[in-house]
C-alpha cells in the first residue's frame, strides 16, 4: 500500500510541477527586473461564495471532500470516497498568453468487495484538468466566461476493482453564465479515451462526464447549490450511464486578509441509470475548502 502512496504522491508532484514550471520561470524573470503586479484586494464573502461553484473562476483553493453513500444499488456495503482537489490559478505570461486553472484530483475510495457489506479501501486513478480561460467575450459585459483545455487520467489505482488500468486523455470545456444577480449557471464537460494500458487484461475506455452547476447567493456568504452530481455517459456498447441530481447549501467564512474557508453539504440522488450494476442510490457530500483569493502564480 505504501508503494501505491509513494507512486501517487510522486506522480502528482511531477505532473503539477510540469504544469506550473513555465509560470514559475516567468515569475522569477519578472521578479528580477520589477515587482510583480499585486493581486486583487481581499474579496468579500459574497464575492468568494459566487466563485466557489464556478469551474472557470480564478480562485486558488485546496478542497477536501468526503463522499459517503449509505445506500447503493447491487450491494449492502456503504462506500465512501475521500477526495483531495487543489486548484492552482496561473496568470497569463509570455509563453502562455491565457490564464490557466490546473486541477489535480486524488481519491481514496472505500468500495464493496461483493454484494455483501464487506469493503476494501484503495487509491483511485489520478485525474488532471488544465483549463485555459478564454478572454472573449468580455465577461464584465456579457456575464459569460468559458475555458477549454486537456483532461488526463493516470492509472495510479492500487486495485483492479477501482481503476481502469489505462492511460486516458481528451478535451475539457467549462463555462459560467450570470444573467441574474446572485444566480449563476455553470457546467464542466470532460471526455477521456484510453490510449495505453498497464495490463493485458485492461479493456478500452471511452467516457464522457458532465457536471451541471447551479448556485444562488443568499447573502452574508451563504448560498444554495446543485453542483456535486456528475453525469457519466460511457460511450462504448452497453457500458454504464448514470445521471444523479444533487442539492445543498454552503457558506464562506472569512479567516483573515487573503484567507477564507468554504464549508458545504449536499445530498445526491440517482435519477437514471443504465447498465450500471453497483452504483450509488443516495449519497451525502461534505466539503471543506481553503480559499486563497490573493494567491496567483
Amino acid at each position: 500500500m505504501w508503494c501505491a502512496v509513494h507512486r501517487i504522491i510522486n506522480m502528482s508532484a511531477l505532473i503539477v510541477a510540469i504544469c506550473l514550471l513555465p509560470a514559475l520561470l516567468q515569475h522569477s524573470l519578472c521578479f528580477a527586473g520589477q515587482t510583480a503586479a499585486p493581486a486583487e484586494s481581499s474579496e468579500s464573502d459574497e464575492a468568494l461564495a459566487d466563485q466557489v461553484n464556478d469551474p472557470t473562476s480564478r480562485l486558488t483553493q485546496f478542497q477536501i471532500k468526503d463522499i459517503y453513500t449509505p445506500s447503493q444499488y447491487g450491494t449492502n456495503a456503504q462506500p465512501n470516497t475521500l477526495q483531495i482537489r487543489p486548484l492552482f490559478a496561473l496568470r497569463a505570461f509570455s509563453l502562455m498568453p491565457l490564464e490557466q486553472l490546473v486541477r489535480p484530483t486524488i481519491k481514496v475510495v472505500t468500495v464493496p468487495e461483493g454484494k455483501g457489506a464487506s469493503t476494501v479501501t484503495v487509491f483511485d486513478d489520478l485525474q488532471l484538468l488544465d483549463l485555459l480561460v478564454i478572454p472573449w467575450p468580455n465577461t464584465k459585459e456579457t456575464g459569460f466566461r468559458w475555458g477549454v483545455g486537456p483532461y488526463f487520467i493516470f492509472p495510479t489505482s492500487s486495485s483492479e476493482s477501482t481503476g481502469k488500468g489505462a492511460w486516458q486523455m481528451g478535451p475539457a470545456v467549462a463555462f459560467a453564465y450570470q444573467a441574474i444577480p446572485g444566480l449563476k449557471i455553470s457546467a464542466l464537460l470532460q471526455q477521456a479515451t484510453s490510449f495505453a494500458y498497464t495490463s493485458s487484461k485492461s479493456i478500452p475506455v471511452t467516457s464522457l462526464t458532465l457536471q451541471p452547476i447551479v448556485s444562488y447567493q443568499l447573502g452574508h456568504g451563504w448560498y444554495l447549490k446543485s453542483s456535486d452530481a456528475t453525469w457519466t455517459f460511457n460511450l462504448r456498447h452497453k457500458s454504464a450511464t448514470t445521471i444523479p441530481l444533487s442539492a445543498g447549501f454552503g457558506k464562506v467564512w472569512k479567516l483573515a486578509k487573503g484567507y477564507s474557508i468554504d464549508t458545504s453539504g449536499s445530498g445526491e440522488w440517482m435519477l437514471y441509470r443504465q447498465f450500471a450494476g453497483q452504483t450509488e442510490q443516495f449519497t451525502l457530500n461534505f466539503q471543506v475548502t481553503l480559499l486563497l483569493p490573493e494567491l496567483e502564480l
